[in-house]
């Protein structure tokens, strides 16, 4: 899930950015700076700084060259919660199950979470996982639905750790649940 929070705090512009650019193009720089990329464990990873205004006239703290200047901007962040149905591709699979890229982050679906149908086996020359009874792949580039089972947040880790299932109706790869939901349509009719 995306979110937008207005911020409102105060910015320190090194001397060297003064009378380069605007003062709202330097306090973004710094901003962006400081901010995109950040984990912060209450609201998730931010993303991107933008719609930045900062005001015109600044603070000068004694033995600090800098000035500081109150300033407005907004945070684009990702935050995913548990429970939530997201969408991805699958960008890696390993012994132990696929790599799903959900946005800006990846998440990891354990083997025992792909499906809950059959059992599944690992073939590492292709790196896919195959059913053993209907002989369903699933690899790299195919397109997945799932629940988010776990969000692990910590603003020291280098990423966030996010877990999958896809052993629920309708979740799974985009081409088995167009198949699940053609099934039930026919069954219907009849």
């Amino acid at each position: 899930m995306f979110k937008i929070y207005e911020v409102k705090g105060i910015v320190r512009i090194p001397p060297e950015y003064f009378g380069v650019a605007d003062v709202n193009s330097v306090a973004a720089k710094v901003l962006r700076t400081q901010y995109e990329g950040y984990i912060d464990p209450s609201i998730g990873l931010i993303i991107a700084v933008y719609d930045v205004k900062a005001s015109d006239e600044g603070l000068i703290i004694h033995g600090d060259g800098a000035t500081y200047h109150e300033v407005h901007f907004k945070l684009l962040v990702f935050a995913p919660r548990e429970r939530e149905i997201v969408e991805g591709e699958v960008v890696s699979v390993k012994n132990f199950g696929l790599f799903v890229n959900i946005g800006p982050l990846d998440a990891l679906v354990h083997k025992s979470q792909i499906t809950d149908e059959e059992p599944l086996d690992y073939d590492a020359t292709r790196e896919i996982f195959i059913g053993k009874k209907t002989k369903r792949v699933i690899g790299r580039g195919d397109k997945i639905r799932g629940m988010i089972t776990a969000v692990s947040m910590q603003a020291t880790a280098r990423q966030p750790k996010i877990a999958l299932t896809m052993r629920q109706p309708f979740l799974g790869k985009l081409e088995w649940i167009k198949k699940q939901i053609e099934a039930l349509r026919k069954a219907g009719e009849e």
